[in-house]
C-alpha cells in the first residue's frame, strides 16, 4: 500500500500513526518506514516531519525492527540533510537535527559548557553587528596595557580585533573567548557581563553527538511496546508510593555524560535550567521506571545549591533518547514541580511518566504533597492554556488550593476547551495530597519571601558594615545556640553552606529547643553542604520541630503586616 503513494503522503501517514499500536498499525509502519529509507527527500517540511517521527519510533517501537529502521535513519539525517537544496538546508536552521546549525544567545554556564565539550565548533554569530552591546566592556578588562592605544582608536572592530588575536591559534573566536574569561579568578563577574554582552553563537551541529538526532545515552537493554503507550495507574496516590524496583546513583563519570547529555537536550532546543547548569556529577541518580523509560535526577552543586529548598532536575529517557525534562523544589513534605515533554515525543505517555516523576522524588526525599503553580497550567501562559494543561493535572488528582475554584472545576470537569474558563481555573496552585499528609505540614509558598525578610531583618539587627560580616555573625551566633563549639571538622563546602541558611534557620529561636531536636538540626545543616543534597531534603522532611517553628514566625510577621 505504502509503495503506491508518494514520499510527502507516506511521511504524513507515517507521523500520524507513530503513537497508535496493534498489529496491523506496525505492518503499515514498517511498510512506511521502508519505503522511505530508500527515498529522496526534497523539502525542510518533510525532512523535519521525518526526523520527529523516527524519534518517536527510537523511543517507542513497535519490534525491534522498528528501532533498528528509525536508529539507522537517524545517523542517516546528516546525509539526508545534505542532499536537500541549499534553500531548503537553511530552513532546517534552528532544529537541532543533526547536519544543521543553532544559533542563539546562550548563558555564560551553556558557553563554557560547549567549550569543553565541542571545541573549534562553537563561534560568534556576528550577523551585521560587528560590535554587540557589551562586548566592549569584556575586552576592555581582558587588555594588555600595550593593546589599549589601538583598541581605543576607532580603528578596529569587535569582531576584527578577537580575529586578530585568534589568528595564530586553531580555536574559534569563541574558544578565544572563553578561554580568557576562564582565567581569572573573579567567574561570577565575568558571566554577569558576558551575558550583557548579548553574544549569538553559532553551533555547528555536523559531525557531533549532541544533535537531537543523535544525543542520547547507551541503553542496556532496548524494550519494544507491541502492547503500546502506558497510562497512570488507577490510583495515582497509591503508584506514587509504590516501591521502585531501582534508584541507583551513578559514578562520577557515568553522571559527567548524563549532565552532558541533559544540558545538549536543552541547548539544542534554545532552552537551558539552572538544574543543569549548574549539575553535581557526584549526585546524579537514575530510576528505572520499566519499558526502557529511565529517569535521571540530577542535584546542584554546593556553591549552587538554595539556602532552604532542595532544587533537583531530571531528564526522561525512552529507550536512552532525552524525551523531556523538569525539575523539583522540596522543601519539608512538598515538592514544586512541572514536567516538560519535547516536541517530538507528543502524544506519548505523558500522564503516566509525570506520576513516575513523583513516584521518584516521593522515594528519592519523601515529599508527600506536589504543587503545580498556576502558571504551568495557564496563568500567564497562552500555551498552557490552549493545550487545555489543567485537566492533564487534575485527571492525575491535582485539585486547586481555593474552595471556590475546587467547586467550579468540579462542575466543568466535561468542560474542555473554553479559554475564559480554564482563565479562572488557573487563578490559583494546585496541589495533589497522598494519604496522611496534613495541612499542618504545608510550608506556604509565600512564606519563602516572608522568611528571607526575616532574615534580611535579623542581618540587618547585627549593626555590622557589610552583608559578610552580618551573616558571619548570624552564623556563629546559631552555632552555639544549637551547641556547635566549633565548625573546624566541617569540610569548606559544609561550613559555606551552613552560613548561607543560618538567618532562615536563626529566625525559628531554637536556642530553646530541646538536646536532641538541637543535635538533629545541627546534623541537618551540615547535610546542606555534604556531597548529596538528597540528604538533605529527606532530614528536612522529618524535621517538624523546624518546620513549625518556620510557619509560627512567618504567620507572626503576617499578623504584624497586617496590623501595621
Amino acid at each position: 500500500m505504502a509503495t503506491a503513494i508518494g514520499a510527502s503522503t507516506a511521511i504524513r501517514q507515517l507521523f500520524q500513526i507513530r503513537n497508535r499500536y496493534g498489529a496491523a498499525l506496525a505492518a503499515q509502519k514498517l511498510c512506511l518506514l521502508q519505503q522511505l529509507a530508500g527515498g529522496k527527500f526534497k523539502s525542510a517540511a518533510e525532512l523535519r516531519r521525518w526526523h520527529s517521527a523516527l524519534c518517536f519510533l527510537h523511543a517507542f517501537p513497535d519490534s525491534l525492527q522498528h528501532y533498528r529502521l528509525a536508529r539507522t535513519e537517524l545517523a542517516n539525517m546528516e546525509y539526508r540533510v545534505a542532499q536537500l537544496p541549499r534553500a531548503e538546508r537553511l530552513k532546517l536552521r534552528d532544529t537541532g537535527i543533526a547536519g544543521t546549525s543553532v544559533h542563539c544567545q546562550f548563558s555564560f554556564e551553556v558557553a563554557s559548557w560547549l567549550q569543553r565539550r565541542v571545541p573549534a565548533i562553537v563561534s560568534i554569530d556576528w550577523g551585521k553587528d560587528h560590535d554587540p552591546p557589551g562586548l566592549d566592556e569584556i575586552l576592555t578588562h581582558l587588555l594588555q596595557p600595550a593593546d589599549e592605544e589601538y583598541f581605543d582608536s576607532g580603528l578596529v572592530t569587535g569582531k576584527d580585533w578577537i580575529g586578530n588575536a585568534c589568528r595564530n591559534s586553531d580555536a574559534t573566536d569563541f574558544d578565544w573567548l572563553l578561554a580568557q574569561l576562564q582565567e581569572h579568578r573573579l567567574r561570577s563577574t565575568w558571566a554577569a557581563l558576558y551575558n550583557a554582552a548579548e553574544l549569538w553563537l553559532k553551533w555547528d551541529l555536523r559531525s557531533t553527538r549532541f544533535s537531537k538526532s543523535s544525543n542520547r545515552v547507551a541503553a542496556a537493554k532496548v524494550c519494544v511496546r507491541p502492547q503500546g503507550l502506558r497510562k497512570p495507574a488507577g490510583s495515582v496516590a497509591a503508584e506514587i508510593r509504590r516501591p521502585l524496583e531501582s534508584l541507583t546513583r551513578l559514578p562520577p563519570r557515568a553522571g559527567s555524560r548524563m549532565i552532558d547529555v541533559a544540558m545538549a537536550s536543552l541547548a539544542v532546543r534554545h532552552r537551558e535550567t539552572n538544574h543543569f547548569n549548574h549539575a553535581n556529577p557526584r549526585e546524579v541518580y537514575v530510576a528505572d521506571v520499566g519499558e526502557g523509560v529511565s529517569i535521571a535526577i540530577f542535584g546542584l552543586l554546593q556553591e549552587h545549591r538554595y539556602p532552604l529548598e532542595c532544587t533537583m532536575g531530571y531528564l526522561l529517557l525512552s529507550n536512552g533518547m532525552p524525551i523531556g525534562y523538569g525539575g523539583a523544589s522540596m522543601l519539608f513534605l512538598q515538592a514544586n514541580t512541572g514536567v516538560n515533554i519535547f516536541d517530538e515525543y507528543r502524544g506519548s505517555e505523558a500522564a503516566f511518566l509525570w506520576v513516575q516523576v513523583m513516584r521518584v522524588f516521593h522515594q528519592l526525599a519523601g515529599c508527600t504533597r506536589f504543587i503545580a503553580n498556576s502558571y504551568q497550567f495557564g496563568a500567564d501562559n497562552s500555551e498552557a492554556l490552549r493545550s487545555a494543561a489543567f485537566w492533564f493535572y487534575y485527571r492525575l488528582g491535582y485539585r486547586p488550593v481555593r474552595r471556590e475554584i475546587r467547586e467550579l472545576a468540579s462542575s466543568s470537569a466535561g468542560t474542555r476547551d473554553d479559554v475564559k474558563l480554564l482563565r479562572r481555573l488557573a487563578s490559583c496552585d494546585m496541589h495533589l495530597s497522598l494519604p496522611g499528609a496534613r495541612h499542618s505540614e504545608l510550608f506556604e509558598e509565600r512564606w519563602l519571601e516572608t522568611s528571607s525578610l526575616l532574615a534580611t531583618e535579623l542581618l540587618n539587627a547585627t549593626g555590622s558594615r557589610n552583608r559578610k560580616d552580618a551573616a558571619h555573625r548570624v552564623a556563629n551566633r546559631l552555632a552555639q545556640d544549637i551547641g556547635v563549639r566549633s565548625l573546624a571538622q566541617w569540610s569548606r563546602a559544609e561550613r559555606h553552606a551552613f552560613e548561607r541558611i543560618a538567618p532562615l534557620v536563626a529566625i525559628a529561636d531554637p536556642g530553646n529547643w530541646p538536646a536532641a531536636e538541637k543535635r538533629s538540626l545541627c546534623a541537618l545543616l551540615r547535610a546542606k553542604g555534604g556531597e548529596c543534597e538528597a540528604n538533605f531534603a529527606r532530614q528536612l522532611a522529618q524535621h517538624s520541630s523546624l518546620l513549625a517553628a518556620l510557619r509560627r514566625a512567618c504567620r507572626n510577621a503576617e499578623r504584624r503586616e497586617r496590623r501595621a
